[in-house]
């Protein structure tokens, strides 16, 4: 009776085992059909690690501009997908994407993403394997790419501690820094100012510094972006001729 009971309790539990099994799987395929056709296809994107929340009062945004998420492109482990809504969070160097229509996102494996857009902004993902002189790894803005010669910045929001008067006030906040290259010949010349562009594209000193006194070029914070598009261009033009 004892071994009867025994091979009775050792069945039952089996068919157990085997009915759960069948109940969450009929549970769970709704879900996932639902999933799949939310993304449409685009499933590979939506199944990283949910971004860290920051738990601090803080000032400022720890993303590239703001925290609204922009349709873009992302080439990611070699294939492109488009029409995808990203946010770069320039504290972490990490790139979120999110789902339309849902507020939570996911952050998508660094070494997996080659380039993507934010709305008309494009960005590379700089490697020591793919450039063994850049200063450092991470996604940096292309600004220009020309037969010769690429313009990138690199933007890094820090994060500051700061006196707070009370318990409701931030004690934190973030600010950004902005970094430029010249990049020619896989070498990354960093540019501040007027000199040290110059400096880095000293074939052509003369003809670019006249070009930019004539045009009345600035390379203060508001107008380098611009700036360094046009001198780019016009370094191109000159190697072309």
């Amino acid at each position: 009776m004892i071994h009867k009971r025994s091979l009775f309790i050792k069945i039952f539990c089996v068919a157990l085992c085997v009915t759960s099994s069948q109940l969450s799987a009929q549970n769970k395929t709704p879900v996932v059909t639902h999933y799949m056709e939310q993304s449409g296809g685009y499933a590979p994107l939506y199944n990283g690690k949910i971004p860290p929340a920051y738990k601090m009062l803080f000032e400022g945004t720890y993303y590239l501009e703001t925290e609204e998420y922009q349709e873009g492109s992302v080439v990611y482990n070699g294939k492109k997908y488009v029409g995808v809504l990203l946010n770069l969070n320039a504290h972490l160097d990490e790139l979120y994407i999110r789902m339309s229509g849902y507020y939570t996102s996911s952050i998508l494996l660094k070494k997996l993403v080659d380039s993507f857009a934010l709305g008309d902004k494009e960005f590379v993902h700089i490697t020591k394997e793919n450039s063994p002189l850049a200063p450092e790894e991470g996604f940096y803005r292309v600004l220009y790419s020309g037969k010769t010669i690429a313009i990138l910045k690199k933007t890094i929001k820090r994060l500051n501690s700061v006196s707070a008067a009370s318990d409701i006030k931030a004690t934190h906040s973030f600010s950004g820094s902005h970094f430029y290259y010249v990049v020619k010949n896989g070498i990354f010349y960093p540019v501040s100012r007027k000199a040290s562009f110059l400096r880095a594209l000293q074939d052509k000193r003369a003809p670019l510094n006249k070009y930019i006194r004539e045009n009345k070029l600035k390379f203060n914070a508001e107008a380098k972006d611009a700036s360094l598009v046009l001198c780019g261009q016009f370094y191109d033009n000159l190697i072309a001729q």
